[in-house]
């Protein structure tokens, strides 16, 4: 692929969904995945529905087939929010904590990729993470088996019959939440620009869809556990409060409601929290902010029970991410700041990282015998 271009990516694979900026393109898409299958009715009228820009078009209509190279294993594969369409019984999240080897979780990351480049070849260098408790057993694994070369076929969307090709030369690792670390203190050419940030003790707080992320710093060295940690607590748990919230209010109708994460999460994406029932809706946005406010609560407590030592020294405490943004106010902890851009704040800085591994290759292959 001597003739691809180069593509620098940071990738935030989260149980909720795929984040990856590579500078210029920002891809956000629900991380969920079904097998695909032979599409008659479905297509329908898709040429009457405009989702934005071609990239935004091309997201919500993820027909695709991603091969393996290596292996030459083909999957054909419904993702994003056509799967939660298509195929609601059978479209599901990732949740194995090993992304490396979970073939799905893999093709996710491959047709974020995809959809990033410019031509229909690139070679990749990417940037990304996994939560704090696992980095230590997961980051050697994670460098070694995310490589290889892919394609991602096109069956629908703007890019329809297309194929591109991408080969991920190189994985770079970090722990969740280093990543907003280096978007906070690093600008684009690695140089940093946060005096205040390398000096004393800083705190990131990293709310996702099943975890969150806690790391803390020293004068810019994140702290080994028990400082930096990860609390088995995020959106996924507020959605758990408000299916059960609801079966207890249709308890006594003839159609009691029985929902999941993965279909809530979709009724506040794109329903706004309306519910749809007996020719109306039920209002789900009032339960839902009981819950984030006892989510900001618990994660507050936490971090004050485990971060006590050194509690009156902190002075930033950086909240990221999307769920970061939705419960931001109800984080009871002074000092604190919700960070421009926050659902992309790891997936920027691990393209920051990824760029400045790209830098020292090249300063390697240019430095003389």
């Amino acid at each position: 692929m001597l003739d691809s271009d180069i593509l620098v990516a940071g990738a935030d694979p989260g149980f909720g969904a795929i984040k990856l900026d590579t500078g210029d393109t920002k891809v956000l898409f629900p991380a969920v995945i079904c097998k695909g299958n032979e599409r008659i009715f479905s297509t329908l009228g898709n040429s009457l529905i405009c989702k934005g820009t071609d990239l935004e078009t091309q997201i919500s209509s993820l027909d695709v087939t991603v091969t393996n190279n290596s292996t030459e294993v083909e999957r054909h594969y419904f993702m994003g929010s056509l799967a939660e369409s298509l195929n609601p019984n059978e479209a599901h999240y990732c949740w194995d904590e090993d992304k490396s080897s979970d073939e799905e979780a893999t093709a996710l990351l491959v047709v974020a990729l995809a959809l990033a480049q410019k031509g229909p070849k690139a070679n990749v260098y990417l940037g990304t993470g996994v939560p704090v408790k696992y980095y230590a057993s997961l980051k050697e694994k994670y460098e070694s088996e995310l490589k290889g070369s892919f394609s991602v076929t096109f069956h629908s969307g703007p890019l329809e019959g297309q194929t591109r090709q991408l080969n991920i030369l190189r994985s770079r690792v970090l722990p969740q939440s280093y990543g907003v670390f280096i978007k906070e203190t690093l600008n684009e050419y690695g140089i940093p620009s946060s005096a205040k940030l390398f000096s004393g003790y800083v705190v990131v707080i990293d709310p996702g869809f099943r975890t969150t992320d806690i790391a803390t710093f020293y004068d810019g060295v994140m702290l080994d556990p028990p400082n930096s940690f990860s609390i088995e607590k995020g959106l996924k748990w507020a959605y758990i409060g408000v299916a059960e919230k609801l079966k207890e209010l249709t308890a006594n109708q003839e159609n009691l409601i029985e929902t999941d994460d993965k279909e809530l999460d979709k009724i506040f994406r794109v329903n706004g929290g309306l519910y749809p029932w007996n020719n109306g809706s039920i209002n789900l946005n009032p339960i839902m902010k009981s819950m984030l406010i006892q989510l900001g609560t618990d994660i507050s407590r936490e971090v004050k029970k485990a971060l006590k030592p050194m509690l009156g020294k902190l002075h930033t405490v950086l909240v990221s991410g999307k769920v970061g943004e939705m419960i931001y106010e109800h984080i009871q902890l002074e000092n604190k700041l919700l960070i421009d851009n926050p659902q992309f704040g790891n997936a920027t800085g691990f393209r920051i990282m990824a760029t400045t591994l790209v830098n020292n290759i090249i300063k390697q292959s240019n430095t003389p015998l």
